[in-house]
C-alpha cells in the first residue's frame, strides 16, 4: 500500500523568545515494513540541520532560533510504500538491546489493576506469543475510549482508574502489563490510515512487545490488533514522554505557548 501523510506543527508564542531548540525525530523509520519513496521537513523559521541517527534508529535533526516571535510551523511529509507482516517489525537500524525495555517510567509504573489484566491473560495460553496476543486484547477490554479524557501527563493507573482513555493510554497501560511480565515493551509513535466520518486525522500510538525467537511485534490495544499495511513507524521509546517527535527547549522565556497539529493521511496506491 501507498500512503502519502502530510503533519504540521505549529506553535505560538506569546512574547519573544531569545533562545529556541526544537530536537526532531520526524522521519519514517528505515525497516522492512515501510519503504520511504520520498519524505522532507521544513521549518516557517530558523534552518534545520542534521544531527545523527541515535541508538534506536531515529534519524535526529535540530532547528536553532534566537529572539524569535510570532509563531513556527514544523511540517513533514512524504509517500511510504508499506507491507503487513502479520505485526513482526523487521530490518530495524538499532543498536539497543531490548531488555532496556524492560525499565518502569512514570507513565507505565504497575499498579494491582495491571496485576489483574495479566492473571487474566496468563489463562490457558501455550506460548509467549500467545499470551502477548491474549494481553492486548484484555488490555483493550480494560477502559473506554474516550477522545479528550485524558492528557499527555496521564498515566496507565490514572486511565485505568477512571476507566477511560485515548490510544496513548491503550498504550501505557499495555506496556505497563507486558513489563510487569518481565516481557521488554515500548511505546510507538506514528500514523495509521483509518476511515473518519469528520475527515479529520491524528497521529496515532501502539506497542513493540519482545519475544524472543521472534523480535519485536507491534500490537495496538486501541484496535485490538496487530499492525497491518495500514501503520507507518515514526518514533519509539519507553513511553509518550520519551517517543515524542518533537521536544523543545526555550531559554529565558516566561511567556505562553500555544500548539496546534494537523495530520493528512491517504491512501495514494
Amino acid at each position: 500500500m501507498k500512503i502519502k501523510i502530510t503533519h504540521s506543527t505549529t506553535y505560538k508564542y506569546s512574547s519573544t523568545v531569545p533562545r529556541l531548540i526544537q530536537c526532531l525525530k520526524l522521519y519514517p523509520s528505515i525497516c522492512d515494513n515501510q519503504e520511504i519513496l520520498n519524505w522532507e521537513t521544513s521549518t516557517s523559521n530558523g534552518k534545520i540541520i542534521e544531527s545523527h541517527f541515535d541508538g534506536l534508529g531515529h534519524r535526529v535533526q535540530n532547528i536553532f532560533i534566537k529572539n524569535f516571535s510570532g509563531q513556527l510551523k514544523i511540517t513533514s511529509k512524504g509517500i511510504l510504500k508499506t507491507k503487513d507482516l502479520s505485526g513482526v517489525v523487521k530490518g530495524l537500524k538499532e543498536k539497543v538491546n531490548p531488555l532496556c525495555f524492560l525499565r518502569e517510567t512514570h507513565l507505565t509504573k504497575p499498579c494491582k489493576r495491571i496485576e489483574k489484566i495479566s492473571d487474566q491473560a496468563k489463562k490457558n495460553n501455550k506460548n509467549l506469543i500467545e499470551f502477548a496476543h491474549k494481553l492486548n486484547l484484555t488490555v483493550s477490554n480494560s477502559i473506554n475510549y474516550v477522545t479528550g479524557s485524558t492528557t499527555t501527563s496521564t498515566s496507565s493507573r490514572d486511565a485505568l482508574k477512571q476507566k477511560k482513555g485515548v490510544c496513548q493510554d491503550f498504550a501505557h497501560i499495555l506496556i505497563s502489563a507486558a513489563r510487569f511480565n518481565n516481557l521488554p515493551a515500548r511505546y510507538i509513535n506514528g500514523f495509521l490510515l483509518e476511515e473518519t466520518s469528520s475527515g479529520e486525522n491524528t497521529t496515532h500510538a501502539w506497542v513493540e512487545i519482545f519475544i524472543n525467537d521472534l523480535g519485536w511485534v507491534a500490537f495496538d490495544p486501541s484496535h485490538k490488533k496487530c499492525i497491518d499495511e495500514k501503520y507507518v513507524r515514526v518514533s519509539t521509546g519507553y513511553d509518550f514522554i520519551d517517543a515524542s517527535t518533537i521536544k523543545g527547549v526555550k531559554t529565558n522565556y516566561d511567556g505562553d505557548e500555544l500548539l496546534e497539529s494537523m495530520v493528512s493521511i491517504e491512501n495514494c496506491q
